[in-house]
């Protein structure tokens, strides 16, 4: 019952900071089209800004999609199989998805602590700050794999259909 608590207060931290982030980003872009095209001049740092705001919305709300089933998958084989194997096959992609995580996590931490010393053109800030998205996003994707475990207790409808 815990861990359905702090899963589900991570999911709804993640999905509103990808909310804003995205709105943020539409606000970004009407004023970037607005001073572009209406007032000709548009702010260089204005791409660039609204470029990393996307990536970190869509590796903040990754795990999200992962945890909601939301995600490609070609299930066709765990329909024909009998459930010991369709078990087996849960671990082994449960724990694929834990070390692909993981190690993404450690090699984009790694990747964006080295960026450090150089600085982005438009915002003029370190590269690490921006870049810091992915390795929060691979952690995020870890967390919530780990806590909702091989065997999802329930999915969620789409409704959109």
């Amino acid at each position: 019952m815990t861990l359905d608590i702090i899963r589900s207060g991570i999911y709804r931290l993640l999905m509103s900071l990808s909310k804003t982030i995205l709105a943020l980003n539409v606000l970004l872009i009407l004023y970037s089209v607005f001073t572009r095209y209406i007032l000709n001049s548009a702010p260089i740092w204005s791409d660039e800004l609204s470029r990393y705001a996307i990536i970190a919305s869509v590796m903040l709300i990754m795990s999200c999609a992962y945890v909601d089933a939301r995600h490609m998958k070609v299930s066709f084989l765990e329909e024909m199989v009998n459930d010991f194997t369709r078990r087996l096959i849960k671990y082994y992609q449960w724990f694929v998805v834990l070390a692909v995580a993981l190690f993404f996590t450690f090699i984009s931490t790694k990747y964006s602590l080295s960026m450090g010393r150089f600085t982005s053109m438009g915002l003029g800030v370190s590269k690490t700050l921006p870049l810091l998205s992915m390795p929060i996003g691979f952690a995020a994707l870890f967390l919530m794999v780990l806590l909702q475990g091989p065997f999802p207790t329930k999915k969620k409808e789409d409704e959109a259909c």
